[in-house]
């Protein structure tokens, strides 16, 4: 196949662009200005993008936006995510909508944040969303694919947990709050659950979530699908098992209110609180298997690397 990746520099998007390059598929990247790498170039802060260069590609896989944990949350910092997710697919799907050939599918990043903080709830694709800014950023992201959809284009929304890469996301934030690795408290041995430890993260390893959009890119499944592993856990079990990965030991309790400090309110309370157990039920249905179903060994595999 002829796959486009846009943010196929990120965490998600350098290993999928490495995969789908071992499997035999043409990839070409779509860079912005400024970047080292060659590819097809674009800039979603102006809404340029030369469009005819994606004439005959057979799909696209859109993983832009910026990195959720990497700021405090302000109102310029909600702004620039807004628009670094909802801005640049917006301008992507209604630049395939005008394509004289079309790619057959697309696939958009979106994220479980789509349902908000539900604790106690069991959520599938069937869910409704929550509330709040996340939320409220997920729906308006996942609304941006509409004009691929109506062209004709497959579109699917990957709805993606905790991806597991000591490399980046959610994952090195938790192990370095602070910034530097050396200062993870986790390593150390003074690392802990969060608050009470009961809200439930869903989480995918890396691996797992490259071979999903891969199987994803060949399946005939349109709409939302959630990539996450079939078992999410509560946060006191995935920080002990983060311990036992680094053979460290976790035997404290972190209040709430620090984080809080760290990150800040909003940052803090959607990345390490928010409670989501969330189910990949229409993926399994369509007959993906995961290799790392179980956070202990995926996490082994995770922080070793």
């Amino acid at each position: 196949m002829h796959i486009a990746v846009a943010g196929a520099s990120g965490l998600i998007g350098s290993a999928l662009v490495s995969a789908l390059q071992e499997a035999g598929h043409r990839v070409e990247r779509l860079v912005r200005p400024g970047a080292a790498a060659a590819g097809i170039p674009w800039d979603p802060e102006a809404g340029s993008f030369d469009g005819e260069a994606l004439e005959g590609v057979d799909a696209v896989v859109n993983l832009a936006g910026r990195g959720i944990g990497e700021h405090r949350w302000d109102d310029a910092e909600r702004r620039l995510i807004w628009d670094s997710r909802v801005g640049s697919t917006a301008l992507l799907a209604s630049t395939l909508a005008g394509l004289r050939r079309p790619p057959a599918v697309l696939l958009s990043a979106s994220a479980v944040g789509y349902y908000g903080h539900r604790p106690g709830e069991r959520l599938t694709e069937d869910s409704a969303p929550g509330t709040g800014f996340f939320p409220e950023l997920c729906l308006a992201w996942e609304g941006a694919t509409a004009p691929a959809a109506a062209a004709g284009t497959r579109v699917v929304l990957l709805r993606s947990g905790v991806v597991l890469s000591r490399a980046g996301g959610a994952l090195a934030r938790l192990l370095a709050p602070l910034g530097p690795a050396w200062l993870s408290p986790y390593r150390w041995g003074l690392g802990g659950w969060l608050g009470d430890g009961t809200q439930v993260w869903p989480w995918i390893s890396l691996e797992d979530e490259v071979r999903a959009i891969v199987h994803l890119l060949g399946s005939g499944l349109a709409g939302p699908v959630n990539l996450t592993s079939p078992e999410p856990v509560d946060n006191k079990r995935f920080v002990r098992a983060v311990g036992r990965a680094l053979r460290r030991p976790v035997r404290l309790r972190i209040p709430r209110f620090v984080p809080r400090l760290l990150l800040g309110r909003g940052l803090a309370d959607t990345l390490l609180f928010d409670s989501q157990a969330a189910y990949p039920e229409r993926l399994e249905a369509d007959g993906f298997r995961f290799l790392h179903p179980r956070v202990e060994e995926a996490l082994v595999l995770a922080l070793a690397r």
